[in-house]
């Protein structure tokens, strides 16, 4: 492996007075008993933050797109997504006033009596599991 060149060597010998000088700092801050901790740290904070938005308005990030613009593409709009009517209630729906009325429009009497009549079979089936005749009482 070869040997660093004076070259190479002198920036580095530049920057390690800096280095020193900041560790030295830290050491003397210690030494001489604890400061206002949080406002180094508000301080600390306060110059980090704007390091942050100064590379993002630079473009320094690294990464470019979140930093563009956004641009809605013009596209065309698909047949199935086009509302063609308002919603709503239809025309049979739109004249009934109560809510049995409603009812009436999807079940029928013979709709309402069938499941009557399945529910006093359901009732027949588990009516020995009650002591008493009133807790199965079959329905009109």
């Amino acid at each position: 492996m070869s040997t660093p060149s004076e070259k190479e060597i002198e920036p580095l010998s530049k920057l390690l007075p800096e280095v020193e000088t900041d560790e030295d700092l830290d050491f003397e801050n210690e030494v001489n008993g604890p400061k206002d901790v949080l406002e180094e740290n508000f301080s600390d904070h306060e110059s980090f933050s704007e390091h942050d938005t100064e590379s993002l308005k630079d473009g320094d990030s690294g990464n470019e797109e979140v930093n563009t613009p956004y641009y809605k593409s013009i596209s065309r709009t698909r047949y199935h997504n086009i509302v063609s009517r308002l919603p709503g209630t239809k025309q049979p729906a739109k004249d009934m006033t109560s809510p049995v009325k409603s009812r009436d429009l999807f079940m029928n009497d013979n709709v309402v009596q069938l499941i009557v009549e399945c529910t006093n079979i359901l009732i027949e089936k588990c009516a020995p599991n009650f002591s008493r005749e009133s807790d199965a009482r079959k329905k009109d």
